[in-house]
């Protein structure tokens, strides 16, 4: 078993100092998903961590609270947390990565495009949901949360069947709010302009058989992104939550190569 295997999860936010003079400059912060929390992306932390490299995970408002049925909140909200995040590692560090997953991507992307951001990694993009029925959902949702305010959540999309036990044991969360996953469809459509326009060197990394996002989301980006240096690693075996399944071990490797060479 790795040392750094994610054993004792949880979902509390963090800010981890880096301990090493040659690389103390940089820092990495990272954006969770829609519903999920700073646990999504613990174990990848705990890995720049060792490396030497600071990094914090934050929870957005309406995420922020140990309670059964997610809150109404917004793109705005989330964004203005994760501003005053930066705003604090910019302090002390010259070099910032952002590493988004799912929601956390289009948040991500948003905010390079506004404040200097040295790397984007960006993991199970959410730019569209996914369709199982060969019939879009993204133009129901905003509709139909006038008149609902919840939907169940049923399970975590994570094949890992001991780790999908450790995740679910802390997200509390048994329900996606419809006015949250609407205001993060119009988070979205706000930025999907923005793409060609960010340079930012870039790593996606996407698995096939994501149950949650439209996987063609990652070959959007891959077109469209402005930028000279961006790489699209596919998985092969893995749910939506790659940080936590079968293959996380090969995310965790993609992602030191990446913010390391």
């Amino acid at each position: 078993m790795s040392e750094f295997e994610p054993l004792n999860l949880n979902n509390e936010p963090f800010y981890w100092l880096g301990h090493k003079p040659e690389i103390s400059h940089q820092a990495v912060l990272l954006l969770h998903g829609l519903g999920g929390g700073s646990y999504e992306l613990r174990p990848v932390a705990e890995r720049l961590r060792a490396l030497g490299i600071s990094v914090k995970g934050i929870n957005y408002p309406g995420h922020d609270k140990p309670i059964a049925r997610m809150p109404s909140s917004t793109w705005a909200e989330w964004y203005a947390h994760i501003e005053a995040s930066y705003q604090e590692l910019s302090r002390t560090h010259r070099s910032i990565s952002l590493i988004g997953f799912s929601t956390g991507c289009p948040l991500a992307l948003k905010f390079s495009h506004q404040y200097p951001i040295d790397k984007l990694i960006l993991l199970s993009p959410f730019l569209d949901i996914k369709r199982h029925f060969k019939v879009p959902l993204a133009p129901f949702i905003t509709p139909i949360s006038r008149y609902l305010q919840h939907v169940p959540r049923f399970g975590l999309p994570i094949y890992d069947r001991d780790m999908r036990r450790q995740a679910q044991a802390i997200a509390l969360m048994q329900s996606f709010n419809l006015r949250a996953v609407s205001s993060a469809l119009e988070l979205i459509q706000d930025v999907k302009p923005l793409i060609p326009n960010i340079q930012n060197p870039t790593l996606i990394i996407q698995s096939p058989l994501d149950a949650v996002v439209d996987p063609q989301g990652a070959e959007y980006l891959m077109q469209h992104l402005g930028s000279t240096q961006k790489k699209l690693h596919w998985l092969k075996k893995s749910n939506h939550i790659i940080t936590l399944d079968v293959e996380r071990e090969e995310v965790f490797e993609q992602i030191l190569a990446f913010l390391t060479e």
